[in-house]
């Protein structure tokens, strides 16, 4: 028995006069197979999916917003495949036009979606306010001695007062400053700090006090509504720099001279000088 068992072991073992197992086999190793690191090299990984933007809840909703919206130009001049590919329809007021490429990226699409509905609220702010008291003065009102927008502003600088409604305001140019620089930065700071945590375009809450923003689909609507008219707004308010300088009176009296007679006073007619009328500032 014992001339079987050392006639396995190796003769190495045989010498040193002892019996030591031998070593255990590894077992063969698996050869690699090249196939998938040559097809991770030469394959094009796809692109991870990303989420797909909302869908509008209704019809009206879909005509604002969604890859169905209506674009800024009619779908015969534009196909919908040559709307940027990051203006998704999300936000109020996306037509699809982007020339520049400015809001390629999303911070400064962010950004310039704050900047356009900041000027669009005070623009419109600006234009009530230079069309209200010329008309309220034109039809019947004290609010003068006059009411043109450029005149108010040259009447606190020769060191006037205004008066609205027949009641003198005792505000010279020095305290109209001050209050715009305390109202429009104070409003400004309280929007930048936002202790409240509220949306800082839409906030809602206590600036909405009718409650008109309380139905999520009325409210889509009406940012829909606030950019509309803020552009619009906007563009009046370089109409009406461009109307006094070139005729030297205010918007009401520009609407009302063309109403009186149309072919006579319109922009053909200002800018060939055969109007009655000649630049005042």
């Amino acid at each position: 028995m014992a001339a079987a068992s050392s006639a396995v072991l190796a003769p190495s073992q045989l010498l040193l006069g002892k019996s030591i197992a031998p070593p255990p086999t590894r077992p063969p190793s698996t050869p690699l197979n090249p196939a998938p690191l040559v097809v991770a090299l030469f394959t094009k990984k796809k692109p991870s999916k990303s989420a797909k933007p909302k869908l509008p809840s209704n019809d009206e909703l879909a005509k604002w917003y969604g890859p169905e919206r209506r674009i800024y130009l009619p779908e015969g001049l534009l196909d919908r495949s040559d709307v940027p590919a990051y203006l998704t329809g999300e936000v109020p007021g996306d037509y699809g036009f982007d020339p520049f490429g400015l809001s390629k990226k999303p911070a400064d699409f962010d950004k310039y979606q704050a900047y356009e509905l900041l000027h669009a609220r005070w623009a419109m702010l600006g234009a009530a306010g230079f069309v209200l008291p010329e008309a309220f003065n034109k039809f019947g009102a004290s609010c003068g001695p006059e009411a043109v927008w450029f005149k108010t502003g040259a009447l606190l600088l020769d060191g006037g007062t205004l008066s609205y409604f027949g009641a003198t305001v005792p505000v010279n140019l020095v305290a109209a400053v001050i209050a715009e620089v305390l109202l429009v930065g104070g409003a400004e700071y309280f929007r930048i700090q936002n202790k409240q945590g509220f949306d800082r375009l839409h906030p809602g809450g206590p600036f909405d006090p009718l409650g008109l923003a309380k139905d999520p689909d009325q409210f889509a609507l009406l940012k829909v509504k606030e950019i509309k008219n803020g552009r619009l707004a906007m563009f009046s308010m370089l109409g009406f720099f461009l109307q006094a300088y070139v005729t030297g009176e205010g918007p009401v009296e520009n609407l009302a001279a063309h109403l009186s007679d149309p072919f006579g006073n319109n922009l053909l007619t200002v800018l060939q000088g055969t109007a009655e009328r000649a630049p005042s500032l």
